[in-house]
């Protein structure tokens, strides 16, 4: 009997501290939820800038004071090929009336600028210059101005524009380079016009003939023919890092500069980088019966690219004198040399021409700087 009091005590206690540990863990839970309620965290913010710890009155001096800092280390910048112009945001008034006015708490709310019509102008007038105006004629300044008001007002930190998104779609139908062929066959041009008419090169890639058009019904000297097209419109750009063989014995259609031989069973290519992010188009049209234009189209460019060839050195031409027993005094153009003991009747068949060996230099200037030169090709 006594034992079983005692375990009696025991389940007594056991039972009122339970008892109290589940009525103090409901009151705490209570107090906790009571000043939740009445402490809400105030998540009202611009951005960056969080208002959650001032009052009303005190919102304005605070935007303003991390709206200066932040101009301070923001990265804004337009870009075009090569050439990226910083944002100088300095030009852009913060409107603080219209910010406090549009505010919502517990959101992340915008912050609103304007600009000037000076500074409007200002802004404009620094794009067109750096960029030239022969680019940025067709700059829609409104659209440019729409986009940049709208990133500023979320306080983003950084951001980069590129140029052509503002420009229109027609200055990257631009022909940047253009040249002719003559002397073809005839049957060559119709031949090529009929395969191919627009040639791609790609951005940021390596071009290559025979990749891109040599499993067309074209022989290697219609090749050769588009090959050296491609060769005279891309003197002076930006593509570089050339491999390719030349004739040797000039076609009626190559020259000097204008001069690739395309021999697929030998993997004879014609190839080159472009380092730009843009790509460009190289269109082929019929001039007349013997005469391809080619046209390379696409951007223009800021950077003046002039390629020129240097001489190196003579090669003397060899004259081969071949015997003619039916030459004499009666034909036509006939060279009469008189010895003491004989008369020497020689005809020209072919006039000699001195040849030489010369490579070709690029010349690169950009803007207000000198120029540099460099080594293209042999």
């Amino acid at each position: 009997m006594g034992r079983f009091k005692q375990l009696f005590k025991r389940n007594i206690y056991f039972t009122i501290t339970l008892i109290v540990l589940l009525l103090s863990i409901t009151f705490a839970g209570m107090t906790l939820a009571v000043f939740s309620f009445g402490k809400a965290v105030d998540q009202t913010s611009i951005g960056f800038i969080y208002l959650g710890n001032y009052e009303e009155n005190e919102y304005a001096v605070i935007i303003e004071n991390q709206i200066d800092l932040w101009k301070d280390y923001v990265d804004y910048r337009i870009q075009y090929q090569d050439y990226t112009l910083e944002l100088d945001l300095d030009f852009l008034d913060l409107d603080i009336n219209q910010t406090l006015d549009q505010i919502t708490k517990d959101t992340d709310n915008q912050a609103y600028f304007t600009v000037s019509t000076s500074n409007y102008t200002m802004i404009e007038d620094e794009i067109k210059t750096y960029f030239t105006t022969g680019i940025t004629t067709s700059f829609d300044m409104d659209a440019f101005m729409d986009r940049l008001l709208s990133d500023v007002s979320e306080l983003k930190n950084r951001k980069v524009y590129e140029l052509i998104e503002f420009l229109d779609d027609q200055v990257g139908l631009s022909v940047v380079q253009e040249t002719q062929i003559d002397q073809i066959d005839a049957l060559d041009v119709n031949q090529i016009i009929q395969e191919v008419q627009t040639i791609k090169i790609d951005a940021e890639s390596r071009f290559s003939l025979l990749e891109k058009i040599g499993e067309l019904n074209l022989t290697n000297e219609q090749l050769s023919i588009i090959a050296s097209g491609i060769q005279v419109v891309s003197l002076n750009t930006n593509f570089n890092g050339f491999i390719f063989e030349k004739n040797y014995t000039l076609p009626s259609w190559a020259s000097s500069g204008q001069n690739v031989r395309i021999l697929r069973v030998n993997q004879f290519d014609f190839s080159f980088s472009n380092n730009s992010d843009m790509s460009y188009d190289v269109t082929i049209e019929k001039t007349n019966d013997t005469t391809l234009t080619f046209k390379l189209i696409g951007y223009p460019y800021i950077t003046s690219y002039v390629t020129t060839s240097v001489f190196q050195v003579e090669i003397p031409f060899q004259t081969i004198y071949l015997t003619n027993d039916t030459i004499d005094e009666l034909t036509p153009n006939v060279i009469i040399t008189e010895t003491d003991t004989e008369y020497i009747y020689q005809l020209l068949v072919q006039p000699g021409v001195l040849g030489q060996v010369s490579f070709y230099i690029r010349t690169e200037t950009r803007p207000g700087q000198a120029g540099i030169t460099t080594r293209l090709f042999d």
